[in-house]
């Protein structure tokens, strides 16, 4: 009885493990698809506001790290996921197809966060420090999944 109790506690951490691993590698999976941008909010605004599809961002995370952005022109490079999975860094390297220099506009900073991803709803805010008394807050990017 004392054994097979402790078979069953084991089998029930072990399960708690592989489902707590399956859980963090779920943010990537449902962050790598085409997301099309349909709104976006200001940090200083309450509510976003709809954005023009001519105007709108695009975006592609692939499973490999590789990141392209359409909005006007074509970004590509990486996307980097922290530690736990709660913030998003990029690192162009191409822009409309020509070698871009590293600089620190375009080596990576983890100052994206994920305020919402589900299968079919990206949401992130861009962070940074607004007026002369440097507050902190974000921009927010709201987008679809693309069909």
């Amino acid at each position: 009885m004392k054994l097979t109790l402790i078979n069953f506690s084991t089998a029930i951490a072990l399960t708690a493990i592989l489902l707590s691993m399956k859980a963090d590698n779920s943010k990537k999976d449902l962050l790598c698809h085409k997301w099309v941008q349909f709104a976006f909010k200001r940090n200083v605004e309450t509510s976003p506001s709809p954005i023009d599809k001519s105007m709108a961002k695009t975006c592609i995370f692939n499973p490999n790290g590789e990141y392209v952005e359409l909005m006007g022109l074509k970004a590509s490079g990486h996307y980097f996921l922290n530690a736990a999975q709660t913030k998003i860094a990029f690192q162009y390297e191409m822009i409309n197809g020509k070698s871009f220099p590293a600089s620190d506009d375009t080596t990576k900073h983890y100052n994206i966060i994920i305020l919402r991803l589900t299968k079919d709803t990206l949401i992130y805010g861009q962070e940074a420090y607004y007026g002369e008394k440097r507050v902190y807050g974000h921009d927010d990017w709201y987008f679809v999944r693309a069909k």
